[in-house]
């Protein structure tokens, strides 16, 4: 599964109605009166691709609302459950509130939704933040963690007083295809870049993935760096020894603005175009 769909998964991206606190569904479901009063909610498997019901997840918040308990504890841990097992948000909402309706006749208590909501969030974020800031395929940065260390070059200069535009630069890299060039090929490709990329900025420079097409190094203005970039556009050109056509590739000089808000600019414009 990649990455995106691993996300996905956990953050249900179709549009939906919000859920009204004051009384109304989340979104519409058949009547409380057409389900069996035992029956307990559920959380679909459908984004793990497999088909069923998951009947356990919501027995601590059925067993509190039967004994007239605190319904904040057992919210609290479901939440994280169903985070962990890949339920979205909304579907975790709807399974409270059919669960409140088939037992309690109305919707959940605010107190519970709150609970829920927010043991779910805090359980996607440590998920979130465990996933690795590199793409898997090339081994390039992603787009946010260079994003991240620029505002961390623009804090410091504002610290020390100097100025980013004087101490850095990104060196950008874009291959030129021929037509037809396949996605997959073009991702090959990349993984060449990377590699090329590694072996003249192998000090503490970032080097990351700019959108589908190009790659960038965060490097500082060192008095070397056109000859540096010379030398990657000659290994990558002459990458592939088992082909007589060289691999092109535009590669430039790119100068960084004055502020951190234009950088990332400067970055959303690469990606993009």
């Amino acid at each position: 599964m990649s990455l995106f769909a691993d996300i996905r998964r956990r953050f249900d991206l179709r549009p939906a109605k919000s859920l009204n606190l004051a009384g109304s569904p989340a979104r519409t479901r058949p009547e409380a009166s057409s389900q069996d009063p035992t029956e307990q909610p559920r959380g679909r498997r459908e984004p793990h691709g497999t088909a069923g019901t998951d009947y356990s997840a919501y027995l601590a918040i059925a067993e509190a609302l039967r004994d007239g308990a605190d319904v904040v504890p057992a919210s609290d841990e479901t939440g994280r459950r169903l985070a962990a097992d890949g339920i979205s948000l909304v579907e975790a909402l709807d399974g409270l509130s059919a669960l409140y309706r088939s037992i309690a006749g109305g919707e959940p208590a605010f107190a519970a939704v709150r609970a829920l909501s927010s043991s779910w969030a805090e359980a996607s974020l440590v998920y979130l933040h465990s996933l690795s800031c590199e793409d898997p395929l090339t081994g390039l940065s992603s787009l946010a963690h260079l994003r991240s260390r620029l505002g961390e070059l623009y804090r410091e200069a504002e610290l020390r007083g100097t100025s980013v535009p004087q101490t850095h630069a990104l060196v950008v890299v874009e291959p030129l295809h021929p037509p037809g060039t396949t996605p997959f090929d073009r991702e090959l490709t990349l993984v060449d870049v990377a590699e090329c990329l590694r072996i003249v900025f192998c000090g503490g420079d970032v080097l990351g993935r700019v959108g589908t097409r190009r790659a960038a190094a965060l490097v500082g203005r060192d008095p070397n760096l056109p000859e540096q970039v010379a030398t990657v556009r000659a290994l990558i050109t002459q990458w592939r020894l088992d082909t007589d056509v060289p691999q092109l590739a535009r590669i430039w000089i790119e100068g960084l603005p004055g502020s951190d808000e234009m950088a990332g600019r400067l970055l959303d414009e690469l990606a993009r175009t």
